[in-house]
């Protein structure tokens, strides 16, 4: 799990201080940070789940140090798991003849390849029928993915992790339905030309899913995901936000990262209406905050951030003015002038 942080700890680009709900500072790469203390929450379950009796009494958890070499395998007795990096592994004949090893034990808590500059393909079947907990990706050439590359890890996976694949052409996201237990998805920094949005559809044990910074198009909605507590699309290249596009059926859910796209309209029911939810929706192309869209997520104790939008501030945004004073939940805003929305005089608004 050290390692699991670790490789989430790279795509953290700032730190801010908290108070409560409060955030200071402009809101700039804080849901990394973010990501990583609610992927936190799950870490003692996760270790729980991996901590298998059949583990013990096993003389030799690791192969032949020989056998698989330039892979690693290490095991870590206090927990009772076996890790393995295979991070400077040759070619993708080598990784395959290193899975036609002896492996004494047939579940590895965490795989990872990390700074490979060799293995392009990861072929179906290569993994000759060991299966990992996690799975680490990162800093790689890695092109293409095959369908059921990882088939041994569909009732086992709890934590998928691909991050600065900048080669990454292909990936089989029809198999991704198939994780009966997969907590944690991310997917960040790269080039693929489409995600769709429904193969996470039914993943009832998803709690976390980050999607942010690749250049792809996200195609269709979010939905049936009833533990989700976190997801975030930032850096994308959304430019509308429609009907239902995050409608998870999660009453758990505590985040949305929609940062740093270029969204100019979110329609009316986009989102799920859940008490205490954040949306995050800095650094955009909003011009005004239609009272359709944002007064039931607002009423329902939501909070939206909206930092460096061209709002214009007129009479559009009247109604958080009101007796209701639903502008409290409009945090770290600003108009298009500059000025804080909280700093606006309510008076603007007596002519609207």
């Amino acid at each position: 799990m050290q390692s699991q942080m670790i490789t989430l700890a790279y795509a953290v680009f700032a730190c801010l201080s908290t108070d409560g709900k409060q955030f200071s500072g402009q809101v700039n790469g804080h849901a990394n940070l973010i990501s990583s203390n609610v992927y936190n929450q799950s870490k003692e379950q996760l270790m729980q789940d991996s901590h298998n009796p059949q583990y013990y009494g096993t003389e030799q958890p690791c192969p032949d140090a020989e056998d698989i070499a330039p892979c690693v395998c290490t095991y870590d007795s206090e927990r009772n798991v076996v890790d393995l990096d295979c991070s400077k592994v040759e070619s993708e004949d080598q990784l395959k003849q290193i899975f036609e090893a002896d492996f004494p034990l047939r579940k590895i808590e965490t795989f990872t390849i990390n700074s490979n500059n060799n293995i392009k393909i990861l072929e179906s079947g290569v993994f000759n029928g060991v299966s990992f907990v996690n799975i680490l990706i990162s800093y790689s050439v890695l092109e293409v993915i095959e369908l059921n590359a990882f088939d041994s890890c569909y009732e086992v996976a709890t934590g998928i992790s691909l991050l600065h694949n900048y080669n990454l052409v292909s990936f089989p996201f029809d198999s991704v339905s198939h994780f009966s237990k997969l907590i944690s998805f991310v997917m960040k920094f790269g080039y693929l030309s489409m995600i769709p949005a429904d193969i996470f559809d039914g993943l009832t044990t998803l709690e976390h899913l980050d999607i942010s910074a690749n250049t792809a198009s996200i195609i269709g909605t979010f939905d049936d995901l009833p533990n989700l507590q976190f997801i975030s699309i930032q850096n994308n290249h959304l430019s509308s936000i429609p009907t239902n596009f995050i409608k998870t059926g999660s009453s758990k859910l505590e985040y949305i990262f929609l940062e740093y796209n270029s969204i100019v309209s979110v329609e009316p029911g986009a989102f799920d209406v859940v008490d205490g939810l954040q949306i995050y929706m800095s650094f955009n192309s909003l011009s005004t905050l239609e009272e359709a869209t944002w007064r039931p997520y607002l009423e329902a104790g939501g909070v939206l951030y909206a930092y460096d939008n061209p709002l214009s501030c007129g009479c559009d945004i009247a109604w958080l003015f009101g007796e209701d004073q639903l502008l409290e939940q409009v945090d770290n805003t600003r108009c298009s002038d500059g000025e804080y929305l909280h700093d606006v005089d309510p008076s603007t608004f007596d002519n609207c």
